[in-house]
């Protein structure tokens, strides 16, 4: 059921590509399907756009109710009206990533060169590759760039190739207890949860999907380890400390006795209900790819196409991704000049805070989405006409486009003037045949970096619904109007 926090009732969406994606191994996914779900509603600018990028075992359901779940999608405290990512003020896609199990095209997908399931003749995958996939929804969609990409864990690592890959979509990104690349600790924790499974001998060389025996206990064991290093030692002690299950003493035995023992079990059990174990296998290997530098750049160099703003969070309890690790990429990123925010969210939950702590992540998130700025919502294709040009060619356009004003531009295309349809009227009181005799030359402008509530404030202030943007040679680059502040303000 659905509540009026919540975006209500939702359907999971399929984008069945027409084409095969060329993955970074040089390898090929034959047109695989992208699973997805969108919240909220597109302006008519398509302005409004947040991508939200999935942690290693979640899926496109980031928000509402499916009909007769007992519990709203994954990151349903941050998405929503009136939460950070705003439903009434965004339109937020999420889309589960390929290699996985959850509607997108995974191993335990049929191939269609076998017309039998794909186990491990699934090419392996990278984190680029998830974007690259996302990037072709992006584009079946129609949306021209992102407001914002966000994400946690493993979905942090997309944010990241996203404004290292697309520099020119993204506006704004938020990156989330993540990283540059994989450690050497992560790697080890990764490869020993991949050998419980394959060791299962219901694994069967990945070839499991016609037999009724899945290897359960190698993925459940496999879980039980993964989520040991979502935890903290604090919250481990609060939750369960040294607590026995069920009893007051101890057995002498090797059953569980202890209440965290219990638990992992539980989590491990529940985990093979809903997980595939060969997509365990693929995207753990993903994860243990992935790295920025190519090792071969520095951090820095690295990063240097990076053009968006940036939020990188850390959380203080979190020893899987550390602050260290995070600072890191900060001090590259401000090396590099990009505008970089960065916030600890203290918090004792360890690494998986991020899908608990929604009061702190509420005020970090909704801070840094509202000091946008004009290139974050600005229009890049806009019309302009040179001085030169007749009255009938300003009139011809504004009728063609639905334009009230059009900025008039010199040879070099820097701004000389604005004609409005009000200055069009005028030229047949005074019988003008050029555009220099009737328009407006005191012209407001804008930057791209000015703020979004000062470029507000100035059209209230002279009652004006657009400005022309600008550069620091006064070429024009773009424009801004109301209705596409008002859409992404909620104003």
């Amino acid at each position: 059921m659905a509540n009026r926090e919540s975006v209500g009732n939702v359907e999971t969406q399929y984008f069945h590509m027409n084409e095969d994606l060329n993955l970074e191994t040089g390898n090929i996914l034959k047109k695989p399907t992208i699973a997805y779900e969108t919240y909220g509603q597109l302006n008519e600018e398509k302005s409004n756009v947040i991508l939200v990028c999935h942690a290693l075992t979640g899926d496109a359901h980031a928000a509402g109710w499916h009909e007769g779940d007992s519990k709203p999608g994954w990151w349903n405290i941050i998405i929503g009206p009136g939460k950070p990512l705003d439903t009434t003020r965004y339109f937020i896609i999420c889309s589960n990533v390929i290699g996985s199990c959850k509607g997108s095209t995974g191993p335990s997908d049929i191939n269609p060169d076998t017309n039998d399931f794909y186990g491990l003749d699934f090419p392996i995958i990278t984190i680029g590759d998830m974007v690259n996939a996302q990037k072709k929804l992006i584009d079946y969609l129609e949306i021209p760039y992102l407001f914002a990409v966000v994400g946690g864990s493993m979905g942090g690592m997309q944010v990241l190739q996203w404004t290292i890959e697309y520099p020119d979509i993204v506006r704004n990104a938020i990156m989330i207890a993540s990283g540059a690349y994989s450690t050497p600790q992560q790697i080890a924790f990764n490869a020993v949860e991949r050998r419980s499974i394959i060791e299962d001998v219901n694994w069967d060389e990945g070839n499991y999907y016609h037999s009724d025996e899945k290897p359960e206990q190698g993925l459940s064991v496999a879980r039980m380890i993964g989520h040991i290093t979502y935890l903290s030692n604090e919250s481990m002690y609060e939750k369960f400390g040294r607590r026995l299950q069920d009893k007051h003493d101890f057995s002498y035995d090797f059953s569980n006795e202890f209440q965290v023992e219990s638990y992992l079990e539980h989590q491990g059990f529940t985990f093979t209900k809903k997980f595939d174990a060969n997509s365990y296998l693929y995207l753990t290997k993903t994860l243990d790819y992935f790295d920025i530098r190519k090792g071969k750049v520095s951090l820095e160099e690295a990063l240097k196409p990076v053009k968006s703003r940036m939020l990188i969070m850390s959380i203080t309890s979190d020893w899987l991704y550390t602050h260290e690790h995070m600072e890191n990429i900060v001090m590259a990123l401000r090396a590099n000049n990009v505008d970089v925010m960065y916030s600890k969210l203290n918090s004792e939950y360890g690494h998986d805070a991020f899908l608990i702590e929604n009061g702190q992540m509420n005020y970090i998130i909704s801070n840094f989405l509202s000091k946008a700025s004009v290139k974050d919502v600005m229009s890049h294709g806009i019309l302009t006409l040179n001085d030169g040009a007749e009255i009938r060619e300003a009139a011809e356009l504004m009728m063609k486009h639905n334009k009230t004003h059009i900025p008039i531009i010199d040879d070099n295309d820097k701004i000389v003037g604005i004609v409005t349809a009000w200055d069009l009227s005028k030229a047949i009181a005074t019988d003008a045949k050029y555009i220099d005799e009737i328009m407006t030359k005191e012209v407001f402008t804008c930057h791209m970096d000015d703020s979004i509530f000062d470029v507000t404030n100035r059209m209230k202030e002279h009652n004006i619904s657009g400005l022309p943007v600008i550069d620091s040679n006064n070429k024009v680059i773009g424009s801004i109007t109301t209705s596409q502040i008002s859409s992404l303000l909620g104003t």
